[in-house]
Order: C-alpha cells, then structure tokens, then sequence
C-alpha cells in the first residue's frame, strides 16, 4: 500500500468559511439556494429530542411526548414567501391525507414572517395541519433546521428518523426520490428509513436574535459548556496554549472565547452540519453560543462560585483500560527549541508469530507540548529498518508527511483531543506477524529543548471472527495547479465491485487545499453525502467515523471534488512568488485524496 493511503493527520479543526452554491436573491427578505445552510448545528439522526412544549395557532399547547404517543409526527418548516416552500404545498396536502398515522405540524420560524402573515398565507394555502408561529426560533434551534421547506420525521419515542428535502426535485415532473414519502412509509410500518439524511434546498431561515431572559453567570451556565467542550484539551499538560479549568481562566480569556466560538473555531470542528453523520461531533448549539456571548457582554459575572459543578474527571492513564500490548518509541528522543516541524518515524518490532486484528489503539504522548500526532504504519519488509541505518539519531526523518516505504497497512492514530476510536465488533485493523510498527510522530517546536517517549496501547478483537478493515480511495494524482490560480477544482472518483459498509472517511490535501466533498451515489441514484470541509487546513484533520455503518450496494460511485488557491493570497502558499503545483509526497507539493474505510458487506453483519 502506498504512503499516501495511510496519511492520518488525526486532528481538531475550524470553522468553514461558505464556498455557496449558485444562489441568487428572490427578495430583500430571502435567498434560494441549492444546498443547507451550515450556519444552524445540525442534530443527528437517531437523537431522541428533548420533551419541549410549543403553541399553535389555534392557541392549543402540545408537547412532543403527547403527539408522538400517538404515532410518528412529522414537523415541516416552511415560509410565507419563499417560493420554494409554497411549491410544495399541494405535495404535503397529499401527503397529509395519505399518511393519516402521521400527525403534520407546519413551522413558520423566519423572523420576517408575522403571525399575521403566517394567518393570511395558512387560510390561502388552506393547510390542513396544526401551524406553529416559532417566534423565539425555539423549535428551529431544537431541530436544527436552516431551511425552508426541510422536514424532520420522528417515531413514537421522539426519536429523529429523517431530515432534509422532501423530494429530490421543486418541479413536480421531475421528481426521481420520494425521501419525505419513503420515510413516513418505513415509520409506518416499523422499518429502517432507506435514506436518513438529505441536503434540504429552498430558501435559508432567519431566526430573531437569541434573547435570555436571565442572567447568564460562570458558575451556573458557562461552566458546563467549558467542562464538556473544551477542557479536554484546555487543562493543564495538554496541548492548548492556556487552561480553562476555573473561573479566573475563563474572565482572562473571555473576549477570546466569544470571538472564537461565534466564528465556530472552536470547538474544532470541521465537516459541514448535514454532510455525514459523525462519532464524537465537537459543536456548540446556537444557544451556547449565544449565552457565551451575552455573558462576555454582562461583563463574565461569576455567579456563585460554590455551585459550580464538579470538574470532569480525564483519564490519566489508558482511557480504555489496560491495553492488550504496549508499543513503546525505544529510546526517549530530543526535539531542539527551532527549526521547521520534524516527521519523525520510530521502528517497534512486534514478533507476534500469528495474525493479530486491533479493534482500537491508544495513544499515551511521552510530550503533549510538542507531540502534534501519531500515526502508527506498518512495515512487513524491513524497509524502515533500511532507512534507520541510514539516520544518525534515533529512528529516520522524512521530507513529506509519509514514512517513506511502502507500508503494508496502519493500526490507527491519534492528535490532541481525540478519544480512542473502537471499530466496530468484530472488526479490525490486521497487524501481519512478524511486521514492525513504524510510529510516526510529528513534532513541533516550543522554543526550548523538548523531550518525548510515546506509548502506543493495542488492543485485539476477541470476536471468533474478525473482519479485516480495508482502506480504499478517490484520488487522483494528474493534476498541475496553475500558478496564481484561487480556486482550481480537481476531481476523482472510486467505484465498489461489491456490496460494502462504509465505517469512516478521510479528506487529505496539502496547503493549498480550500475544500473537499465526496458523495455516493448507488446504482439507484440515491444520493450520500459522505462529508464535506468547507475551509480545509492542513494542520488539522481527521478520520471521521460514522455513527452508523453506510451500506453501499456494488456498483456505488463515489466522487470527489476539492478545489486549490495557488494565489498569493493564500496565507498557506509555501511559495513566494507562486509557482504550479502537482502531486507529491512533500508537504510543499500537494495530494488529492478522498480515504474510504470499508468492510466487505459478505464478511460482515450488523450486530
């Protein structure tokens, strides 16, 4: 397997800065657009809502509890004026009668949409279902809805089963995928929804400013989302450049918390809301956001200090117990206080005579000051022994971001403020016997002289039978970037043979890398997207791994388009003036990959 397909630059990330579709404005109050807004946080399909309470314009209070005990309820939001919304009205009036196991209830949640406005249009529209007037946005924030018309299906446990479009198409005579319809049959009648998820096109919503009613302190209300979002990393001995484990943190670094929360830099976070539904998302709501905000604002009151609640409790040791086997950098390593970032691979010999499969692996930093990742490849062929003689300190460096041979696989990574990730029962990583384990580690400089031994923890499936993980690819590697070009698209694509569950993907650029999206479509046309970031930075990145596996029938297609600003604009051009640009495994040359982590479908079942 080549370096390229096992480059894990495990990571955090930013905030996406919108390269938007086509979009063109109707009114002064509205815009159409092809794609969901990221500017709402998406809820996951499969959360089970809260049990929140709303009034209709009737001026009859219901609960979410109360409708879904009588069945599957199906909330559509939609505007008075966006002329997306008013195509479908005929389409849900259909529906409504169709589905009569269903309760309906239609949102109108555009802060330009009056409750008098929502009157006149309903009676026009003749709408047969209860309508809600979500003034405060309250509903919308709940759901995470940022369209108009967009649908969201629950079952009788207030459980999320769909979100998204309700069709494929806005003109009635070219409509392919029935996704609304296909949903309310499969909650109907007990069975999975066949899509869960869609990308929602219409009109974006605007919601009224967030207003708090109370008084937002430290203690009662900031700490909890400071304790839950960040100091996994921002605490003493990890890798954020200060601690917010108190109040005084916190009043020190408040401006800088608004601003970066606001920008959705942090938590990091960098897939697109509604491209993939993701293990361990790292997003705040827009409520968070706002009580951050009105906090800074109020001058960061502290509250009653004594009732903040206890600090989490982190693992110091190994967060998923004692690991089966132990891989440990042989000899401690110094890393100088300057210079440019060091790829650094250390070689592990296992001598496991047999096969072994690794289900998760943990990473213990001997340095989290300058450990920026680790990766752990694979070597069957004594190459990075090769290249070890060859370097005077311990283990070898590397130009690129790859260990410099042609690895026979990986056991998993790791970067600041990732949790171990298990795969699936009776699925795993296959560590060959007799192999060594090259660790990649990448360090940075601090400005003074650093020291590191870092651990690696295995731990092995103990299933009867194992299911190897395998790695596949969109890629492409002919491509020349022109010099001064700010957005250059680039292309690829993969095709299944055979049927397969889809378990994580992995974009991978370089520097000059602006955004990657991969979608798959079946040989039904049904559509995937499987992830799209939207601001790409090289320095942090991720395996994004699904909270479900995705079946994938054979003869899916998976395509891939990323685009490159090689301008002098770009802050990242490592050349002044710019120069083209092709495939490489430097970091200065670039990449265009699209990593697929897969199972075979006939070597594999859900448990």
């Amino acid at each position: 397997m080549k370096p390229y397909a096992l480059i894990l630059l495990l990571t955090l990330a930013l905030t996406p800065a919108i390269h938007a579709a086509s979009e063109y404005t109707i009114t002064n109050r509205h815009r159409v657009i092809e794609e969901a807004n990221p500017s709402q946080t998406n809820v996951p399909v499969g959360t089970k809502l809260p049990d929140v309470d709303f009034t209709t314009l009737d001026g009859k209070t219901h609960t979410l509890n109360t409708l879904t005990k009588h069945g599957p309820v199906v909330f559509a939001f939609l505007a008075t004026e966006c002329p997306v919304a008013q195509r479908y009205t005929m389409r849900l009036k259909r529906l409504h009668a169709e589905f009569t196991t269903h309760t309906f209830v239609a949102v109108y949640a555009n802060e330009n949409d009056s409750v008098d406005d929502v009157k006149a249009y309903v009676a026009k529209a003749e709408s047969p279902f209860p309508v809600v007037k979500d003034t405060k946005g309250e509903l919308a924030h709940i759901f995470g809805a940022a369209m108009t018309p967009q649908v969201f299906v629950l079952d009788t446990s207030r459980t999320l089963k769909y979100r998204g479009a309700i069709d494929d198409n806005r003109y009635e005579t070219r409509v392919k995928y029935h996704y609304l319809r296909d949903a309310l049959i499969a909650t109907r009648d007990g069975t999975p929804v066949p899509v869960q998820e869609t990308p929602a096109f219409g009109c974006t919503i605007h919601l009224p400013e967030i207003g708090f009613s109370e008084d937002i302190t430290y203690s009662e209300h900031i700490a909890p989302i400071l304790q839950k979002n960040c100091q996994t990393c921002h605490r003493q001995g990890e890798v954020a450049p200060f601690t917010l484990s108190d109040y005084s943190d916190a009043k020190a670094w408040a401006t800088e918390i608004a601003e970066y929360t606001q920008a959705r830099l942090m938590p990091p976070w960098k897939p697109a809301p509604g491209y993939g539904n993701f293990k361990n998302e790292r997003r705040l709501s827009g409520t968070e956001i706002g009580m951050i905000a009105h906090w800074v604002e109020s001058g960061a009151p502290a509250g009653d200090l004594d009732a903040v609640p206890p600090a989490p409790k982190f693992h110091e040791g190994w967060a998923l117990g004692e690991p089966d086997w132990i891989a440990e950098m042989p000899v401690e390593y110094e890393i100088e206080p300057e210079g440019e970032d060091e790829y650094r691979q250390f070689i592990i010999p296992t001598h496991f005579d047999t096969d072994m499969y690794v289900q998760a692996v943990d990473v213990q930093p001997g340095n989290r000051k300058t450990v920026h990742h680790v990766i752990a490849y694979l070597d069957v062929d004594g190459e990075a022994r090769k290249l070890d003689a060859q370097d005077p300190k311990p283990g070898y460096v590397t130009e690129g971001t790859g260990p410099g041979f042609d690895t026979a696989g990986t056991v998993g990574g790791w970067a600041p403020g990732m949790a171990p990730v298990v795969l699936p029962e009776g699925v795993g990583y296959l560590l060959p016997k007799g192999a060594d384990i090259v660790m990649q580690v990448h360090y940075y400089r601090t400005g003074h002289l650093e020291r590191d031994r870092t651990r690696l923890g295995l731990y092995f499936s103990k299933t009867e039978h194992t299911t190897k993980l395998r790695i596949g690819d969109a890629i492409n590697k002919d491509f020349v970037i022109p010099a001064g070009e700010g957005w250059y698209e680039v292309l690829a694509h993969e095709n299944f043979k055979r049927d397969v569950y889809l378990l994580a993907t992995m974009p991978h650029m370089h520097l000059l890398g602006r955004d990657m999206r991969l979608v798959a479509t079946t040989p039904e046309g049904i559509r995937h997207d499987l992830i799209w970031i939207q601001d790409w930075d090289f320095n942090w990145q991720d395996v994004y791994h699904y909270r479900e596996p995705l079946f994938l029938p054979a003869g899916t297609r998976v395509e891939l388009v990323a685009h490159f600003d090689n301008s002098a604009d770009n802050p990242a051009n490592p050349h002044d003036p710019p120069v083209p640009v092709g495939w490489g495994e430097k970091t200065t040359d670039e990449m265009c990959i699209g990593f697929l982590y897969y199972v075979k479908a006939s070597e594999f079942s859900l448990r």
